[in-house]
């Protein structure tokens, strides 16, 4: 008869049970008490078995009593022995530890329990146990530990303040620029967005309706290297459809063979099988405040089919509205980064008038600072020419490799689009120059007609002097802002020309200078030709002496326009009491005085020249705390008969240049 191996496993099985016991302290108990329950029965004597019989029941005692401390100090527990209650002490129970990972999945810790031969009876073993008592096959059991878990998962890590904080971003060092905040913010939302919908990418285009392009302005993608081209032409790709519509599209199944047409921003196939686009709106544009067209579009696609659905759609829809508000902040900010720039240009402009009131410098402060505000290649001024009786161009930057416009060229008037500015005193805005019939500045220009091309007049309240005009070779390239920026800088400088007309139309009438108190120019050449009119009736003489300041620029650049304006009425009144009271003296330029000395030969107006020459240089003259003294240098030119007062001028001016170019204080005589 074979023998039942279940029960002969179980037999080994519990006398490998009892043998754990015995190495254990309640094992040496039982093993007292049976040995005393042995001895009673093999020997034959009363008081052996009267002690056996004590120690038997004592044995029982002292497990009984065991059995309730241990019941009592872990109430619901089995009781267990003095080693496997010390050892567990160290260690958690036989559960098998499962978490959570950043997955949602469950995980084991990867460390093998420690094998459990102390403990007094392992769980695969009763089981084993059970099992094989039943006479059925055991199931396979997995292997638990007695490990503690581990306070955190394997999968989690420790936070520090670059994850919450971007601490070398350059947007938190100084001021930022608009546009620096909007795109920060802008690549932040579309982050947000692709961690949100797991998408492939994330790209944000601009809808530029004028040149029909969709721009790209920002973008988050697992594959950057595929996204590069910045802007394509409107046409019937997703993208532009979104545009154009208004509406969203959404694509759950992307055919490999279109996929470059559906999402042109991509320069390879990289395998994307769905999409989503939504518009993105600003601000109410039509009569019926309803948003109108669509400024941008938000593309989302991923490289799994059915990944995006109409709840994605409403998810899109609070992103758009965050993006909308930060688009109408980008756009205040940058109006009012505009008008702070057109204000300290404006400012600029007045201070360097102020220093050098001049036409040059009008003209050239003009150009200059409508260079810093708006996009160009070529600037230009045409003013009227009161000589000429004409306009002309006075000044012409051209930074494009074309030819352009020259300086000092007359324009058609009124049959240009600079002559029709002037003669409407109103601005011109061509989008496209190749839809231009009439020329810009003359019929016989040879000025490539491409681009955009913008003039405004430079008018006062009384008069239009001539016009700004900026030229792009970009078509659509100027806006509303520009236009009204180029009018506040031309309003500017009109006025600045209405002045500084208004003075040479004194400095034309006007008999007496109004800072000297000599002649003005004008008057001064008016009775210099009455005076060689009546020389010759009555055959006398006359010489003109014209006078000039040595290193007049230099003394301008220490003491200022201001000081070098006291300094010359100072000098006219030296002057003034070095000749006779009925002699002329006027005042020919800034720094050039004039002297007709009446019934004088040239000869004795030498004499009379350095006497003059001395007395000035021997004369000191104190401004703002300091004293200096100046030399000049004179020209002098004697009446000849029938000699007229300009070439009378010129003789005496051409000298005085020769004194000059030699240094300086020095009468020289023609």
């Amino acid at each position: 008869m074979k023998p039942n191996i279940p029960y002969t496993n179980a037999i080994r099985q519990y006398l490998d049970l009892f043998l754990k016991k015995i190495n254990s302290s309640d094992g040496i108990i039982i093993s007292m008490g049976v040995a005393a329950i042995v001895t009673g029965v093999l020997v034959d004597l009363f008081l052996i078995r009267l002690i056996c019989l004590i120690v038997v029941i004592s044995t029982a005692a002292i497990l009984v009593a065991l059995y309730h401390a241990r019941q009592q100090s872990s109430p619901g527990e089995p009781a267990q022995d003095d080693s496997a209650h010390a050892n567990t002490s160290k260690r958690d129970t036989g559960m098998k530890t499962i978490f959570f990972d950043d997955a949602g999945g469950y995980q084991q810790p990867d460390e093998e329990p420690e094998t459990t031969e102390d403990h007094p009876m392992n769980l695969s073993h009763s089981v084993d146990m059970q099992i094989e008592m039943s006479g059925r096959p055991a199931p396979p059991v997995s292997r638990v530990t007695d490990q503690p878990p581990p306070a955190t998962s394997s999968a989690s890590r420790e936070f520090n303040v670059a994850d919450f904080f971007d601490m070398d971003s350059a947007m938190y060092e100084g001021d930022p620029e608009p546009r620096t905040e909007f795109n920060f913010l802008l690549h932040k939302i579309l982050l947000v967005v692709k961690e949100v919908l797991f998408a492939h990418s994330v790209v944000f285009f601009w809808a530029n309706r004028d040149k029909g392009q969709m721009v790209m302005e920002a973008r988050v993608s697992d594959n950057l290297n595929s996204i590069t081209l910045r802007r394509f032409t409107m046409s019937s790709d997703l993208v532009s459809h979104v545009a154009e519509n208004g509406k969203p599209e959404l694509l759950n199944e992307v055919n490999p063979k279109s996929e470059l047409e559906l999402f042109p921003y991509y320069n390879s196939s990289v395998g994307i099988r769905s999409f989503i686009g939504v518009p993105v709106y600003f601000s109410t544009q039509q009569a019926d405040h309803s948003p109108g067209l669509p400024v941008g579009v938000i593309a989302i696609d991923s490289k799994a089919k059915d990944a995006f659905g109409s709840e994605t759609c409403a998810l899109l829809g609070q992103f758009t509205k965050l993006i909308s508000t930060l688009i109408k902040s980008y756009t205040d900010k940058y109006d009012l980064l505009l008008d702070s720039e057109l204000l300290h240009s404006i400012r600029k402009l007045q201070e360097r008038i102020r220093s050098d009131f001049s036409l040059a410098t009008i003209i050239n402060q003009l150009s200059e600072e409508t260079s810093k505000l708006v996009r160009w290649d070529h600037i230009s001024i045409v003013l009227y020419d009161e000589k000429r009786h004409a306009c002309l161009v006075r000044k012409v930057l051209n930074r494009a490799p074309v030819e352009y416009v020259g300086h000092e060229q007359a324009i058609d008037y009124p049959d240009s689009v600079v002559g029709q500015v002037l003669k409407s005193n109103s601005h011109q805005k061509i989008d496209d120059l190749e839809q231009l019939a009439s020329p810009r500045f003359q019929a016989t220009e040879r000025i490539p007609r491409k681009g955009s091309f913008v003039a405004v007049p430079i008018s006062s309240l009384n008069k239009c002097y001539g016009s700004l005009n900026v030229e792009s070779r970009d078509s659509h390239n100027f806006s509303r802002q520009d236009v009204e920026v180029l009018y506040r800088l031309a309003e500017n400088s009109a006025f600045a020309l209405e002045i500084l007309y208004l003075e040479e139309l004194i400095r034309e009438y006007v008999i007496i200078d109004d800072s000297t108190g000599l002649y003005s120019k004008k008057f001064f050449l008016q009775r210099l030709h009455e005076e060689l009119r009546r020389a010759d009736d009555l055959a006398s003489s006359l010489s003109l002496l014209v006078i000039a300041v040595d290193r007049a620029g230099e003394i301008i650049q220490r003491h200022g326009r201001d000081g070098f304006e006291r300094m010359m009425i100072i000098l006219s009144r030296a002057v003034r009491q070095s000749v006779r009271t009925y002699d002329l003296v006027g005042r020919l330029e800034n720094d050039q005085f004039g002297v007709v000395l009446l019934d004088t030969s040239a000869n004795d107006a030498y004499l009379w020249a350095e006497k003059i020459r001395k007395n000035i240089a021997a004369h000191v003259i104190n401004l703002d705390d300091k004293s200096f003294s100046i030399t000049v240098s004179m020209g002098l030119c004697g009446e000849l008969e029938g000699i007229r007062k300009e070439d009378l001028v010129a003789n005496a001016v051409t000298v005085l240049h020769r004194a000059a170019d030699a240094g300086g204080n020095i009468v020289r005589v023609f």
